[in-house]
């Protein structure tokens, strides 16, 4: 007779239950914890797009502002210029009355002492020769005069002309602030990824670097960094760059601001790019034109 022992039987009842509660409990918190690292991941990812739209937009407005206070200064300066020439032309207007005041007065003077030296039967030589000196000293203060009022309408030319170059000049910066901040958009790196887009131009040699706050500067290819103040809460910094014999102050930089200098005796134009601050550290790259001779600013 086959006989079933009770505690095989109850274990093989338990084998084939369901999943024990405390299992249970710990797959509801790791999905928990899942689903709020995946909040808090996409919360942060939003702030930070968020500051870097408003970093950008910061420059542009500075770049701007810029612009308005350059146009102010030359329209400040025309003004200025044209109440010189309007002032000048005033002195000029009052000279010359002045001066044709003097010519007819002498011309009466002469008039007069003509008469006399005919009335007293004076010798008709030196008379002659008297009226010929007073007719050519009247000639040369009338020359002098007309050589005044000349140069009065050419100054009036030059200045007419200087405008027009001061208002050519005042368009072209405005285009080139427009290309300027058009070029810094596209051609500044905010990490990693768009930093390897770069690279893959070809055109310059880029050198990615972390920086601490320190009494000394580090090296970054052949340049110095030292790295002075941070306020990681604003995105701000200040650098002293170290450049052949000389050195750079750059105070309340932004991040993803580039930072253009000349180095060499050529002129070769590097630029820094901070992405990112924070409270005694900041990391970012430097980039250099891989074809220097071709891209100095300064005859070879």
């Amino acid at each position: 007779m086959n006989t079933k022992n009770p505690n095989l039987h109850k274990q093989g009842v338990q084998d084939s239950g369901l999943v024990p509660e405390p299992v249970k409990l710990v797959l509801i918190l790791v999905l928990l914890l899942l689903v709020a690292y995946l909040f808090y991941d996409n919360a942060r990812t939003k702030r930070a797009n968020e500051a870097q739209l408003t970093q950008m937009a910061d420059q542009i407005r500075r770049i701007e502002n810029n612009s308005k206070i350059g146009e102010a200064t030359l329209t400040n300066q025309i003004s200025v210029l044209k109440t010189d020439i309007q002032d000048t032309q005033i002195t000029t207007k009052a000279e010359l009355r002045k001066t044709a005041a003097q010519i007819q007065a002498e011309g009466q003077k002469t008039k007069r002492e003509l008469s006399m030296a005919l009335s007293s039967k004076a010798d008709a030589s030196h008379v002659e020769a008297q009226v010929n000196a007073v007719k050519n000293e009247a000639e040369s203060k009338i020359g002098e005069v007309s050589n005044e009022v000349g140069g009065v309408k050419t100054e009036v030319v030059e200045v007419k002309n200087e405008l027009l170059i001061a208002r050519r000049d005042l368009e072209g910066t405005q285009r080139q602030l427009l290309d300027v901040r058009d070029a810094l958009t596209a051609a500044v790196a905010k990490n990693s990824e768009e930093l390897n887009q770069l690279r893959l131009k070809g055109e310059r040699d880029y050198f990615e670097f972390t920086i601490p706050k320190k009494k000394e500067p580090i090296r970054v290819e052949d340049v110095r960094i030292e790295l002075t103040k941070t306020d990681h809460k604003k995105g701000k910094f200040n650098l002293r760059i170290y450049v052949d014999d000389s050195k750079l102050e750059k105070k309340d930089i932004l991040v993803n601001e580039p930072i253009q200098f000349l180095v060499g005796r050529y002129l070769v134009r590097y630029e820094i790019v901070v992405n990112w601050v924070q409270k005694n550290k900041i990391g970012g790259y430097l980039s250099i034109p891989k074809d220097k001779m071709l891209s100095a600013e300064r005859t070879m």
